[in-house]
C-alpha cells in the first residue's frame, strides 16, 4: 500500500464511499419502489456498494500492491460484517425505532463508513498485516 497522508486517503475513501453509496441507494430505492421490502433491498444495495467499493479502494484509495486473492478474502470478511452491521442498524432504526427509511439508511451508512475506513486501512489493504513466508 502506498502511504498517502491521512487527509488525502480519507478524502479518497470518502469519494469512493459516495460512489458506492449511490450504487447502494439506487438499488435500494428502486427495489423498494417496485417490491416494497426495505430491509432486503437495503441488503442487496449494500452488496453492490461493497463490490464497487472494493474495486475503487484497491486501485484508487489505497493503491494496493497486495494480490487480489489476499485482499479479496480480507475485504470479503469485513464486507460481510459490514453488511450485517448495516442491515441490523437499518432494522433497528427503521422498524424498531420507526425512523424514515432515508434517515435510517443515512445513519446506518455513516456508522458503517467509519468502521469500514478503519478496517480496510488496518486490515484489508495494509501490507504489514501480511505474514512473511
Amino acid at each position: 500500500m502506498t502511504r498517502l497522508p491521512f487527509p488525502t486517503r480519507f478524502l479518497k475513501f470518502g469519494t469512493v464511499g459516495v460512489v458506492a453509496t449511490l450504487s447502494h441507494y439506487a438499488v435500494m430505492f428502486t427495489g423498494i419502489a417496485f417490491w416494497h421490502v426495505p430491509v432486503f433491498w437495503s441488503f442487496a444495495g449494500a452488496v453492490l456498494g461493497a463490490v464497487v467499493g472494493y474495486v475503487l479502494n484497491y486501485a484508487f484509495t489505497f493503491r494496493s500492491s497486495l494480490p487480489h486473492v489476499q485482499t479479496t478474502l480480507r475485504y470479503g470478511v469485513i464486507t460481510v460484517l459490514s453488511i450485517l452491521l448495516n442491515t441490523a442498524l437499518f432494522f433497528v432504526l427503521s422498524v424498531i425505532l420507526g425512523l424514515a427509511v432515508i434517515v435510517a439508511q443515512i445513519l446506518s451508512t455513516m456508522i458503517v463508513f467509519i468502521c469500514n475506513y478503519w478496517a480496510h486501512k488496518t486490515i484489508t489493504f495494509d501490507d504489514k498485516t501480511t505474514p512473511s513466508l
